[in-house]
């Protein structure tokens, strides 16, 4: 998760709206400083293109994945072989005492964990086997029926492994550092949009109607992103026509006013709450109870009119 609370989804549809409100108001900004011209928000844009262009998480663990799929496969081609040099041990050295010994030090101990995909456990089992096989060869073939070419096998498909082991580490390191890359980028196309924010709300202190489109909690409401709980919605007259600057509060928690498009948003945590519409600023008052569920922007239209 990004900054306040908002996924790389929200992100992806917060900052475009974030950057067409600041071009409808841009002359005003550009009078507080210079640098806010048009071309600033085309500039950050283009970032935000940029940013979006790097591989998410799930393009960047492709290739580590596939390895893995791959490992599992030949990790299974190991465990047989060392069965079967569980079976020349046993040959070799019949009476129970000395096969556990020997067994044991073939890596016995480790093949559970192997066979259930701890890399660990897999690695000190090869290494255990391969050395076996390598000081006890020739008791193996001779007593224990051994084939002189499978030592060489246990060398061989130990070394696959090995090299898919280290691909994967390769792949999961990389994939590691590209993911902290593409979240660096977006935090950065963030943390850009919160210092033009923080500017707006100096620029518009008198319009607060302007100022919250600024504010990243109230874009998210908008867009409707699901990391945050609250309640949304279009306030009307009663001949359809948008209600713009219509009061909106929840007792205690936040308050708000309709846009121009008769909607609002409000970002609460999930609980029971009455929303209060109107009630000041000439618009009669509406109390409507409202039920927000964990991660859920609930809808709430309503129709308003002017105090008698």
């Amino acid at each position: 998760m990004l900054n306040l609370s908002m996924s790389q989804s929200d992100l992806t549809r917060v900052l475009p709206l974030a950057w067409q409100n600041y071009a409808d108001h841009q002359p005003k900004l550009a009078a507080y400083k210079a640098r806010y011209t048009p071309g600033f928000a085309t500039a950050a844009l283009a970032r935000l293109a940029a940013a979006l262009l790097l591989p998410d998480v799930q393009a960047r663990n492709a290739d580590p994945e596939l390895t893995r799929i791959e490992l599992l496969t030949q990790a299974r081609e190991f465990l047989e072989v060392w069965q079967w040099l569980e079976g020349y041990i046993e040959g070799a050295y019949p009476g129970a005492a000395t096969y556990k010994a020997m067994r044991d030090a073939a890596g016995y101990k480790s093949y559970a964990a192997a066979a259930g995909s701890d890399w660990s456990a897999l690695t000190a089992l090869m290494n255990s086997g391969k050395q076996f096989v390598a000081l006890h060869n020739a008791e193996l073939q001779a007593k224990g029926d051994m084939p002189p070419a499978f030592a060489a096998r246990v060398v061989a498909e130990a070394a696959d492994v090995e090299t898919l082991l280290k691909r994967m580490a390769r792949e999961e390191q990389t994939a590691t550092a590209g993911t902290s890359e593409r979240l660096t980028a977006l935090r950065a196309c963030l943390e850009e949009w919160m210092g033009v924010s923080r500017d707006a709300q100096r620029v518009f202190l008198r319009q607060p109607d302007v100022a919250r489109l600024f504010q990243v909690e109230y874009l998210l409401g908008v867009v409707g992103g699901g990391a945050q709980a609250g309640v949304r919605g279009t306030l009307t007259l009663a001949d359809g026509r948008p209600a713009a600057g219509v009061p909106v509060a929840i007792a205690g928690k936040v308050e708000t006013a309709s846009d121009d498009d008769g909607r609002f948003a409000l970002a609460v945590a999930a609980g029971t709450y009455t929303v209060v519409l109107g009630g000041s600023n000439g618009w009669a008052p509406q109390a409507l109870p409202v039920v927000v569920e964990a991660g859920v922007k609930k809808r709430l239209d309503g129709v308003v009119e002017k105090a008698v």
